[in-house]
């Protein structure tokens, strides 16, 4: 697939997902169903719910979140981090962001594993959603608009959450994919099933040459064919027209003992994989 091709379809399920996020606009009522991306169910146009945020609800109330666990595998067990790739709307806002590729070290990725676990404990300990106070999301979607309807306050949590907004907003600017790469817990937790998702990358060992093209077109900063479908992939497939050797693939496939395995050649993931192999 050409590189034109691939991120005019990702532009086209991104807006989708943006599309799906304020449908409230359009007067839908709440489906109570959980949309996999980082977003502000505290938006005034919100029809879905930010798994982050119900996920800090269940822990403060004690309950067993079997209705979100089920949901969250589903989607990772499918897509894995794809959602961030293709269906984010604030990784989509990342990718607009994104002028310049600074090269920050990769160990600083595994903080968005820590700012998950925080993210539990703050819930736990403090009876709070914390997360939510300071998510850079919530005040793109939620307390800027409620602001400019005059329900919100310039008050110190309004301007809190504008901090946060704006030096995220900074990071993006100078480093690609910087909210996702270092500080999502959404992405922490899809990356969880990255490895094992039907959706996601194949590498054609024997026609690789070893010329790092893939590494340079990725906007994650990783190396694809030397960790395939690693935790840090988001899986948007700028790799994929990069490689000059065709030895990368992106679609729907099964994980196997010797790298993953086409799925069968009829039915509805055979059909999206000819879509994305299209030249």
């Amino acid at each position: 697939m050409s590189l034109p091709r691939i991120r005019l379809l990702r532009r086209g399920t991104q807006s989708l997902g943006i599309l799906v996020g304020i449908l409230g606009f359009a007067g839908i009522g709440m489906t109570h169903l959980i949309f996999p991306g980082l977003h502000c169910y505290s938006c005034p146009w919100a029809v879905t719910v930010c798994p982050i945020g119900l996920m800090q609800n269940l822990v403060i109330n004690g309950t067993v979140p079997f209705y979100w666990l089920g949901f969250v595998a589903l989607y990772g067990l499918v897509l894995g981090r794809g959602f961030c790739g293709w269906f984010c709307p604030f990784g989509a806002l990342n990718d607009l962001l994104s002028f310049r590729k600074v090269r920050f070290l990769k160990a600083f990725s595994s903080l968005k594993f820590l700012v998950l676990m925080g993210t539990v404990v703050a819930a736990w300990r403090l009876s709070d959603t914390w997360f939510c106070k300071l998510c850079p999301a919530g005040g793109l979607e939620a307390s800027l608009p409620y602001f400019g309807l005059g329900v919100a306050e310039l008050n110190t949590p309004f301007l809190v959450h504008m901090g946060t907004l704006g030096a995220t907003l900074l990071g993006m600017a100078l480093v690609s994919r910087f909210w996702c790469r270092y500080l999502c817990p959404m992405g922490a937790l899809l990356s969880l099933f990255n490895r094992v998702s039907l959706f996601g990358l194949r590498l054609e060992g024997d026609r690789c040459s070893g010329c790092q093209l893939c590494t340079r077109a990725c906007p994650m900063g990783i190396e694809p064919h030397l960790s395939i479908n690693s935790t840090d992939c988001i899986k948007c497939g700028e790799c994929v027209p990069a490689c000059r050797a065709g030895a990368l693939r992106i679609g729907f496939s099964l994980p196997g003992k010797e790298g993953r395995v086409p799925v069968p050649r009829s039915g509805a993931f055979a059909r999206l994989n000819r879509v994305l192999a299209r030249k």
